[in-house]
């Protein structure tokens, strides 16, 4: 997944860890600069 200049490596697993999903709700924050809402996810 790219965000502007930024690359993200999304796994193809139907279903994630506990230690995969935190990678990768800090990099998405990493990314945004800014942690998202509950809502904000949703609405993704």
């Amino acid at each position: 997944m790219r965000y502007g200049e930024r690359t993200i490596t999304i796994p193809s697993n139907l279903e994630y860890s506990v230690p995969q999903l935190k990678m990768l709700l800090k990099q998405v924050d990493k990314i945004l600069e800014k942690k998202l809402s509950l809502k904000e996810w949703q609405e993704l």
